[in-house]
């Protein structure tokens, strides 16, 4: 329980994260994996049966607005969505982008347009809701 006034993080992986990095791995040509996928885009349950393979564990992935809902359920305001990651995390040379001044402003710019919109921070593998008690 949070004092009033206080500030709540709580992080949530995207329910969208598997689809994405499966694009980025290919993990997709895995039949085994389209059925994780289509699971967590569901119904958010992401349920690994084969304990031996590189797909994560069991878990629940959130969509954002899901999470801001759940947080507001729990008596907390001002609930804000926050995309972790970023839109950078796709690009295959981000390191790169990343060391060229020009690059990385551009970079970070976009993040900040992106970074509170709920339905594009579900492009993040991961996002934090920020409330406060």
């Amino acid at each position: 329980m949070l004092k009033p006034g206080g500030v709540l993080f709580a992080a949530a992986i995207s329910r969208y994260a598997s689809a994405l990095d499966g694009l980025l791995t290919e993990a997709l040509l895995d039949p085994d994996f389209i059925a994780i996928v289509e699971r967590d885009l569901i119904d958010g349950q992401h349920r690994n049966p084969h304990s031996d393979r590189d797909y994560f564990t069991t878990a629940y992935f959130h969509a954002p607005a899901e999470l801001a809902s759940e947080v507001a359920e729990a008596g907390y305001c001002d609930c804000r969505i926050v995309g972790v990651e970023g839109p950078g995390w796709l690009m295959q040379d981000f390191e790169a982008r990343w060391q060229d001044p020009r690059r990385r402003e551009v970079l970070l710019r976009v993040a900040r347009y992106l970074e509170t919109d709920p339905p594009v921070s579900g492009l993040s593998s991961h996002f934090l809701a920020v409330a406060r008690a």
